[in-house]
This record gives structure tokens, sequence and C-alpha cells, in this order.
């Protein structure tokens, strides 16, 4: 039986000067392993929802759960500890530029170190610059190491923190548009790297889309934001391009 990895019960959010709730009462859960998409026009809330589901943003109400741990209640070092295992890529790769790729993903490591001494040291061991070196090369950049990030590409940059991600050791990676900002050629390359990771670390992904051909090839499941509310949670082999399309209409 697969575990859940990630528990999303009646969660609702409302910003403060608006009328209407950027969502209400979402529930859903992914399995460990599965790749979901999570699609829905401009302003529907997908990326306050992602945000909400590691509490990067407060939701109102509801409760969240990974791996079965409720983060709900947490705050402090407790909610940072049950965060050590997420991994997170944002729509801009958001990389320090003046400094190497190798440093870059070593950043990753952050989340693990109680202090700036143990993290500075961190950066000192052999065994942590080795698996930095072995993330990049998990995501085709080992040649691009000690190359400085303001001279990579695009596509190149996002792929460095993806490898970022991967440093935490995460059970699940929450991927926000992470194609927003790269040519189509870059994107599937990165879209095609999440799939790769996904069935060789039984990594579960949770990304934001706004190409409906992206969540048909790439994810197991889609969920759909409409109108504040979950109006889609379906296989994606159930589903068309036309009436995925509905949901940007």
């Amino acid at each position: 039986m697969l575990s859940d990895s990630l528990q999303v019960e009646g969660l609702s959010k409302h910003f403060k000067g608006t009328e209407k709730s950027v969502f209400r009462d979402v529930s859903f859960s992914i399995n460990e392993g599965q790749s979901v998409a999570l699609i829905g026009a401009n302003g529907a809330g997908k990326s306050t929802l992602l945000r909400c589901c590691v509490r990067l943003i407060e939701p109102d109400s509801g409760k969240v759960s990974l791996s079965g741990e409720d983060l709900s209640s947490k705050s402090g070092r407790a909610l940072k500890k049950a965060r050590n295992r997420v991994g997170f890529v944002f729509q801009k790769h958001c990389l320090v530029p003046r400094l190497s790729a190798l440093t870059n993903v070593l950043h990753g490591n952050l989340a693990h170190c109680s202090g700036p001494r143990n993290w500075a040291q961190s950066f000192a061991r052999q065994e942590d610059r080795q698996r930095a070196l072995d993330c990049l090369e998990q995501v085709g950049l080992a040649d691009f190491a000690y190359q400085r990030c303001d001279q990579l590409s695009g596509g190149q940059s996002q792929r460095v923190a993806i490898a970022r991600a991967l440093m935490q050791e995460p059970r699940i990676l929450f991927a926000d548009e992470p194609t927003a900002s790269l040519d189509p050629q870059s994107g599937e390359l990165v879209m095609d790297l999440f799939g790769r990771l996904s069935r060789s670390r039984n990594l579960t992904v949770f990304f934001v889309s706004h190409h409906v051909e992206h969540a048909l090839h790439y994810a197991d499941r889609i969920l759909g934001l409409r109108s504040s509310e979950l109006q889609l949670d379906s296989a994606s082999h159930s589903e068309s391009a036309a009436s995925l399309r509905e949901f940007y209409a």
C-alpha cells in the first residue's frame, strides 16, 4: 500500500483587503513517488497553495501533513526540522550569481546545519562537497561545477536550483512554474529531469504549470483550481488538452 507523502485537509486562504478567498476548503493527498501537476488561470491561487503546503505562507485554516507529520501546530525549530526533507524550486532560480554552481548547491545543506559555524564547516567537509557534485551530476551539470552561475544559461541555472533542492535529500519536491522563464527546449529538459528524479529516487513531485502539455505528459495526476475551489483531481490519462484549457479560460 502506498503511503501519503502529502496530505491536505480543508485548506483555506484569504488575503486581507480582498473580499474573495484565494481558495477555500481544499483537500487532496499525494502518494509517495507520485508526480502531480497543479493547473489554473493566473490569479487562481496555485503558487499560494503550493507555499501554504509548506507554510511559507500561512493558511487561514486547514491541516497539512508531510509523510504523516502534521505541520499545522509546529513552529520555530520544530517546523524547520519537519521541512528538512522538502525541496522547493521557484520560478526564478534564486541563485547567487557570483558564486559557483557547486557553492550554490552546497547552500542546499543549510537546512541541516544548526548554526553559522556548522554551516561553514559543511563547506569544508569532503563528503558534503562530493554529495553536491553528485547532485550536479544527476542534473547533467558535473562539468559546470566550478563555473559562476552568472555565466550559465537560464536552463542550466534552473538545473543548478534543482540540484540545490536535491542536496536536502527531499522526500517531496515542490516546483512553482519551474519552466515559466525558460525557452521551450530548456523547459522540456527540466521537466524530463523531474520525471527521471521521480522514478530513480521514488521522489514525490508537486509542480505548478501553465503548460497543459507538461501536465498531461509529465504528471500522474492533475489538480485544477478554479473559482477558489479545487475542481479537478484526475489521472492525467483521463484528461485532454481541451479539457485542461478550460481552467485557463
